[in-house]
């Protein structure tokens, strides 16, 4: 088990940069109506007349918000948004006038509030409360008195009474950000290593980490490859994916050589790609920054027979194997395409980042 790290305030405010960008990733799969009137009490979102399923699909949207929202709103989290106001105040990057008038839209997001009476007399004060009665008591948690409150009232009910909260709270939170960015705050740092991260997708299997010729990819559950081994991978690979595997080869040659061999690389390439690959510096500076670099064995075929991935790897020194399924990163990948019964080259992606 890790222990939570002792974090200073500039890594506070790339903390908070960080989760925005998750934040504002995933709401964007859930998109809220393009009409919205937060001041309007009758009809803030303009649901009026809308089908049940049109307002299920908004309830959805503002359940994700609420349950993001939560860490920058409860006093117990690290980017609580009272704390990084704090900090911003003493930053001389940022305007002290435009915190102070977060400040103020924080303490009253709408100029108004809300109270829920329920049958028993008791009532839930505040916009604030009904949100963590519904986080708590069914999204993130199951409490069980915040659940019975929870039936007092439908949901079309509290989405019109608490969307105009969430999304108040929301603008808050990306004015907030355009600040960081104004201010230049950078997201979170990587984490410092000479090793690449990698995800094992199957533990069960039991196959130790014993790969040490090729330190970079030590994390892998797997062991390093002798000449026979290679041999016979080798010999049972299918004939398309070999094919496949000694055109990726030769083109990677073909970038590494100086002066570049147009020629060469234009018959190599599909044809309709050539305004891609322009005059082909840009993929030989990219293979050259590659240090040591390697192809996996395992031709992936995504989009059918016709078609195949080359994994190229960095850092390989030497040949190593696995037999469990893990997700690598920094992976790049050389596309192909079967043109005329022979592999052409079509792009190269990069690595996925976040």
């Amino acid at each position: 088990m890790n222990k939570a790290s002792k974090i200073d305030n500039a890594s506070l405010l790339s903390l908070f940069m960080f989760t925005v960008q998750e934040y504002d990733a995933i709401t964007a799969c859930v998109p809220l109506p393009t009409k919205i009137e937060c001041s309007s009490i009758s009809d803030p979102l303009g649901l009026r007349g809308s089908k049940i399923e049109d307002i299920e699909m908004v309830w959805t949207a503002i359940c994700v918000r609420m349950m993001l929202q939560r860490k920058y709103f409860s006093n117990s989290e690290r980017v609580q948004l009272k704390k990084l106001f704090d900090i911003a105040e003493t930053d001389p990057r940022f305007s002290a006038k435009a915190i102070g008038d977060l400040r103020k839209r924080l303490k009253q997001p709408l100029g108004r509030d809300i109270e829920l009476l329920l049958q028993d007399g008791n009532d839930v004060q505040g916009h604030f409360s009904n949100i963590e009665d519904i986080v708590y008591g069914s999204l993130l948690h199951a409490d069980y008195d915040r659940a019975m409150r929870l039936q007092a009232i439908p949901n079309h009910a509290r989405l019109h009474a608490l969307a105009p909260f969430v999304i108040s709270r929301e603008q808050i939170i990306f004015k907030f950000r355009d600040l960081c960015i104004s201010a230049e705050v950078p997201t979170l740092a990587k984490i410092d290593g000479d090793k690449a991260a990698v995800l094992n997708l199957d533990t069960s299997r039991g196959e130790a980490k014993e790969v040490s010729g090729s330190p970079y990819w030590s994390n892998v559950a797997g062991h390093d490859a002798d000449v026979p081994e290679v041999v016979d991978i080798i010999k049972t690979l299918p004939v398309d994916d070999a094919s496949a595997i000694l055109a990726a080869d030769s083109f990677i040659n073909l970038l590494l050589k100086k002066p570049l061999d147009i020629r060469s690389l234009t018959s190599a390439v599909c044809q309709d790609s050539l305004a891609y690959w322009g005059d082909f510096e840009d993929a030989s500076e990219m293979i050259r920054s590659i240090p040591q670099i390697g192809a996996a064995s395992k031709v992936a075929h995504e989009g059918g027979p016709d078609y195949a991935q080359v994994k190229l790897l960095p850092h390989v020194s030497n040949a190593w194997i696995t037999s469990t399924p893990q997700y690598l990163t920094n992976v790049y990948q050389l596309h192909l395409e079967k043109r005329h019964g022979e592999w052409k080259v079509c792009g190269i992606v990069r690595p996925f980042t976040n």
